[in-house]
């Protein structure tokens, strides 16, 4: 409106110090003004400018000019053609306001907001989508308390849009029901294949990684064709994984578990390809040890605040997927056990007191 209303001065000034006449030039102004001033505002400017064309042919004795009024009638066109913008504009926003809300429903229906803590164990995550005007896309992750052990899943749907959200819908609706009543992690993840491949297209898959940490600091990981579940113990990390390729969720139903465990103040994360498969304007995958160096942040939160940025100057900002993060420290209390529950076997318990091999997280 300033500009508008500056532009206005300068054709008054123009037509007061000179002999020159240019209806048409007042109604730029309302153009200004419609392209983000409202329908309302721009109906006053073209009002001002339409008073103002005829006001200057009345100066210089033109109003008995056919050919001045013909240039009035011009500028008058050009006004309502303003108003016309301004509306156009006017429906656009409030349609894009309406999907922004949409959008915000979507995200929170499927990622609701985490606990800061849950059973004793911290809990942090993150969410970005390689599509700006989008809040959400195809990767998923949520955590659910059980008979069995606070159960968790993240999982990173193929392709992008409308399709890819409809089908990381099904997958976090299946697990939601699988994850409470079926005694094994890896039954769960079946499930969960069975359940999402009516929805499938042809060439459609959903990788997946789903732990499940039990009382005592048991873990167990299902890995169903994703990258593993990172675990900072001390200064290091450890991919936990068996060294056995899974297929995808939709690509096959038989899955198989992964024991190991965690110790007081250790961290488990939790990531989709967006985090270590970004790259940088060489080429460069992000590097492992920035990962390690955010993980030692003071508390969960702040680290994954540290991971993101580290993953957004890595990339310049123009990450190309989606990068979901969840992260999970145990504390004290994590380790208590219900009454009457025996400890398992060491035996049992697969990977501990052996280094796990380090893998190169670029090439996951």
């Amino acid at each position: 409106m300033a500009a508008a209303a500056l532009w206005l001065v300068l054709c008054c000034v123009l037509q007061a110090v000179t002999s020159i006449v240019v209806p048409t030039l007042f109604g730029v102004a309302p153009l200004i003004v419609a392209t983000g001033a409202g329908v309302r505002r721009t109906v006053t400017f073209t009002g001002v400018a339409v008073a103002l064309a005829i006001g200057a042919g009345w100066r210089h004795g033109l109003l008995g000019n056919q050919a001045y009024w013909a240039r009035v009638a011009a500028e008058g066109v050009i006004s309502a053609m303003a108003v016309v913008v301004a509306g156009m504009c006017r429906r656009r926003e409030e349609r894009l306001a309406r999907m922004t809300a949409i959008a915000h429903a979507s995200q929170l229906a499927l990622l609701p907001p985490l606990p800061p803590e849950m059973t004793g164990i911290g809990i942090a995550a993150r969410y970005r989508s390689a599509t700006r005007e989008a809040s959400v896309g195809g990767d998923l992750y949520e955590i659910i308390p059980t008979g069995h052990g606070v159960r968790v899943i993240i999982g990173d749907v193929r392709g992008k849009g409308l399709d890819a959200i409809l089908l990381a819908g099904h997958v976090l609706s299946a697990f939601r029901r699988s994850a409470v009543a079926t005694p094994a992690l890896e039954q769960v993840a079946g499930e969960i294949s069975r359940a999402i491949r009516p929805h499938l297209g042809e060439e459609d898959f959903v990788t997946a990684a789903l732990a499940q940490i039990a009382p005592g600091g048991e873990l167990t990981i299902v890995n169903c064709g994703h990258h593993p579940p990172l675990l900072r113990h001390g200064g290091g990390l450890q991919p936990l994984a068996d060294g056995q390729a899974a297929l995808p969720l939709g690509l096959d139903d038989d899955f198989t578990a992964f024991l190991t465990s965690w110790s007081p103040g250790d961290r488990l994360l939790l990531y989709t390809d967006g985090l270590v498969e970004s790259r940088d304007q060489r080429g460069n995958f992000f590097p492992e040890e920035k990962i390690a160096t955010a993980l030692l942040a003071a508390d969960c939160d702040q680290a994954l605040d540290t991971l993101t940025t580290a993953v957004h100057r890595h990339t310049g900002g123009s990450g190309h997927d989606d990068m979901a993060l969840l992260l999970l420290e145990q504390g004290m209390s994590a380790l208590s056990r219900p009454t009457g529950t025996p400890p398992r076997a060491a035996t049992e318990i697969l990977g501990i007191g052996a280094p796990m091999t380090p893998i190169t997280l670029g090439s996951a």
